[in-house]
């Protein structure tokens, strides 16, 4: 579901009425907000993670944040634009900290060794990138191959990639959302392409 689909697209009077009625406290009316963007949060950090479990729990992590950021909201500007960049700078914020942590947790268990307790094995999630059963066996596994290498993007490249190539956002457009330059986009998303196809290159090559 692409971000447009929601609210149109520069977002409605009706999401502004209910930003400052949330800002005010009104928890009904935050609770409605959320239920107008979620799918498109939870649909951007799908694509920017390619893991349901994580996509999920960070989309819950954008929707916290809001809260504690809607008495910033601007009610004289329209609620989309604003939303989504904070909502795309939360979720890459929310990536980079679960990733540094998953590092710390990964270091600290190889320090004790085999002895370590049980609950810091790593979970084991099942499988999102099969294909159904209609799909071409080689056209799956292409799909899984680019999905890999995408989650081992850095978030910043991640979002890019998410935000150009599969929401459909201009290079300006994603320059708004993500608060920084349009050259500084052109640049991500050249530099993300190369470790994609380098990534994808060494996936061919296997035995």
């Amino acid at each position: 579901m692409s971000a447009r689909d929601a609210s149109g697209a520069e977002g409605s009077s009706d999401d502004r009425a209910l930003a400052v009625a949330a800002a005010a406290g009104d928890r009904d009316a935050f609770a409605r907000l959320v239920g107008l963007y979620q799918n498109v949060v939870a649909a951007i950090c799908w694509r920017m993670t390619y893991d349901r479990h994580l996509a999920a729990d960070i989309t819950q992590d954008v929707f916290v944040h809001l809260w504690g950021r809607l008495d910033r909201y601007d009610a004289e500007r329209p609620f989309r634009p604003w939303f989504l960049r904070l909502a795309t700078n939360a979720a890459i914020n929310a990536i980079k900290k679960r990733r540094n942590k998953a590092r710390e947790r990964s270091l600290d268990s190889l320090g004790r060794g085999p002895g370590a307790d049980a609950d810091d094995r790593r979970l084991e999630l099942p499988d999102e990138t099969a294909a159904d059963p209609a799909d071409d066996a080689a056209g799956a596994e292409v799909r899984a191959a680019l999905r890999a290498a995408v989650r081992e993007l850095s978030p910043t490249y991640a979002a890019v990639v998410a935000l150009h190539y599969l929401e459909g956002k201009t290079v300006n457009e994603v320059s708004e959302l993500l608060g920084i330059p349009s050259g500084t986009v052109k640049i991500r998303l050249f530099r993300a392409r190369a470790i994609l196809k380098e990534k994808l290159a060494r996936w061919e090559e296997r035995p």
